[in-house]
């Protein structure tokens, strides 16, 4: 299927566009990669070099795929880092479009603000992706920090993060980081066809991307198939990649998707 993918974009440790578009291309899904910020790598592998797409630049860009026609033979959508609020209202603009002309279409809403230490996006950019992006979406994917900040909702355990997902009227919900009993992570679905659970061992360090590639092989599953098998299939392989990752600061998506 034909995916359009708005996110940052990196050369070296993949997170973004960089984790998520290799995600989607292995199932042989076309991706439209749109970067909101280039970067040389991402910053826990140091002060990285880059630039950011303004928000007449990514405007331009978008008009002009729209133009082209080949927006209309889109079927899902994937969303994820923003470094302005213009540029989430140019994109939450399109979408609404794009969902009038296409109402089967499928957004998935990586909803990047921050994590334990707080929001690493400006006030403003978490404010807009709640407001403009959350009622245009099909699915978000927020780790435990961002589904408490979105719902206004403590999130400490499974029940309060499934409370906190119902909260935000989303048709689906895949958390991540959801403190478990003995100490573990679980990774929450919640969807109409009900909620799963997937418990892992809280690991001492993992590489930087697992949130943005997770939520790649989940769309890549979830197009053509329920909630239920693609959460499944999606965290098999995110665990392959952590597993192929051990003792290294990046995560070897090329690894966990190519070998056998």
């Amino acid at each position: 299927m034909r995916i359009l993918s708005v996110s940052s974009q990196v050369a070296y440790g993949p997170v973004g566009n960089s984790a998520a578009v290799p995600a989607l291309q292995a199932r042989g899904h076309e991706v439209l990669a749109v970067p909101t910020i280039t970067l040389s790598n991402h910053p826990g592998h140091g002060k990285p070099s880059g630039f950011r797409t303004t928000p007449e630049d990514l405007r331009d860009i978008l008009s002009a795929l729209e133009s082209l026609g080949v927006l209309r033979q889109v079927s899902a959508v994937l969303t994820g880092y923003f470094a302005s609020p213009e540029q989430v209202e140019t994109v939450a603009t399109l979408l609404v479009r794009m969902k009038s002309a296409t109402p089967g279409l499928f957004i998935l809403v990586d909803p990047v603000l921050g994590d334990e230490a707080g929001l690493y996006v400006p006030q403003a950019v978490a404010e807009s992706i709640r407001d403009r992006l959350l009622p245009v979406a099909s699915c978000i994917t927020p780790n435990r920090f961002e589904l408490s900040w979105l719902s206004g909702l403590p999130v400490t355990d499974g029940t309060s993060a499934a409370a906190a997902a119902q909260a935000l009227g989303t048709q689906e919900v895949l958390a991540t980081s959801i403190p478990a009993e003995h100490g573990q992570l679980s990774t929450l679905l919640f969807s109409a066809g009900g909620n799963h659970a997937i418990t892992s061992p809280r690991l001492a360090k993992v590489p930087n991307g697992t949130g943005d590639f997770l939520s790649g092989l989940y769309l890549s599953h979830r197009v053509d198939s329920e909630a239920a098998p693609a959460f499944t299939a999606a965290m098999a392989m995110l665990d392959r990649a952590i597993a192929m990752s051990a003792g290294t600061a990046v995560l070897d998506i090329a690894a966990a998707l190519h070998r056998p």
